[in-house]
């Protein structure tokens, strides 16, 4: 990051903006490897504990009945088709950072011609004051720095966003089996008991079972609230920094790859960079809205569970009524300084970016 500040001072100084911008980009995106790491290893009993609680869920819930089983399974299915399609597709993009300098070296080994006047290629451009960084020992010495970067960079962000991934879709299945309780919550229960004395004994068993149930929907409940603070704790510096800084990436990327375009080149890398700069900002804005209006839904899903229709809403009203009044509390990621990590944020950040990407053109007009 050093490096990038110092080649960043370098472009402005010399009134080279593309190669600034670019450095920028890097700067920005290598920013959030130490982030990530620093959270992690504040926060790394926080995670061992929401691990292990998600773990005593999927043990607990393939005891069900199918009804739930099946649901929750598929659920998990999803949750791992996502993460490998992640993995894919960073890995992807962080093998061409490091398959084209390779290739260049050997199309420069086997086919330049000594009139060509070829450059050894990079990763990342450079500069050195008072020296040349493509000449030996230093381009060797760059060049393996850099892999190491882009292998810091998959390691970093497929954990991080992965680890968002699974654990804020697992509790949005947790939150499905919470609507399938309500639909069965009356089930197979006599409703005649209602009207029985309160301490007759088959009352008394009814208002058990209804018990049982409702303190399973509220501790599930309370499970996706806690794991919703225990991200924002874990992540929640790491989302601070993507929101504060994606919209400029992500500008500074679309003008790199509009001034290439204007000198009739394509930046490959740059395309995939762009679109993995907008994913890893999309992907815990839309999963932020996903719980949000899931955990609405579940007011919604409480309301019509059919407590009005049966005389056994009676022996529930109060704990109805307490459940309806705590699914009003929105299920968002917060931390300070962090607005709330939803679509709505993705969207006006992305308007902020294309009004930056406009300035900047005109003004390099």
């Amino acid at each position: 990051m050093t490096f990038e500040e110092i080649f960043i001072w370098h472009g402005v100084t010399e009134k080279d903006y593309s190669f600034a911008t670019e450095c920028f980009c890097y700067w920005v995106i290598l920013g959030g490897i130490p982030m990530v790491y620093v959270s992690v290893l504040v926060n790394m009993q926080k995670i061992y504990d929401i691990v292990e609680e998600m773990n005593k869920d999927f043990i607990f819930v393939c005891s069900l009945s199918p009804r739930y089983r099946k649901p929750f399974l598929e659920g998990q299915l999803l949750i791992w088709q996502l993460c490998y399609a992640w993995f894919c597709f960073v890995c992807f993009v962080s093998s061409l950072y490091v398959l084209f300098p390779v290739a260049g070296l050997c199309y420069q080994s086997l086919f330049a011609t000594q009139d060509e006047n070829t450059q050894r290629p990079l990763q990342f451009p450079m500069w050195l004051p008072n020296d040349d960084p493509y000449r030996t020992p230093n381009y060797e010495m760059f060049l393996v720095i850099e892999s190491m970067m882009c292998f810091c960079f998959v390691q970093t962000f497929c954990v991080y966003i992965y680890t968002l991934f699974h654990i804020l879709l697992h509790y949005d299945t947790i939150m499905n089996m919470i609507i399938l309780d309500f639909e069965v919550i009356f089930e197979g229960l006599d409703e005649s008991v209602a009207l029985l004395p309160r301490y007759d004994v088959r009352k008394m068993e009814v208002q058990r079972i209804l018990n049982e149930r409702m303190k399973k929907i509220v501790t599930w409940h309370l499970s996706v609230f806690k794991a919703v603070k225990t991200v924002s704790s874990v992540y929640g510096p790491m989302l601070v920094y993507q929101v504060s800084l994606s919209s400029i990436a992500i500008c500074l990327i679309a003008y790199q790859i509009a001034e290439k375009l204007d000198s009739g080149k394509l930046d490959i890398l740059f395309c995939l960079l762009g679109i993995a700069a907008c994913l890893q900002l999309w992907i815990p804005c839309y999963l932020g809205t996903m719980l949000r209006n899931k955990a609405f839904a579940l007011g919604d899903a409480c309301w019509t569970c059919g407590w009005h229709e049966t005389r056994l809403g009676l022996m529930v009203r109060t704990d109805i009524v307490i459940f309806i009044l705590r699914a009003q509390q929105p299920v968002t990621i917060k931390f300070t300084g962090l607005p709330h990590v939803q679509l709505e944020t993705f969207s006006s950040l992305m308007s902020s970016s294309y009004s930056y990407f406009n300035m900047l053109r005109q003004y390099s007009k």
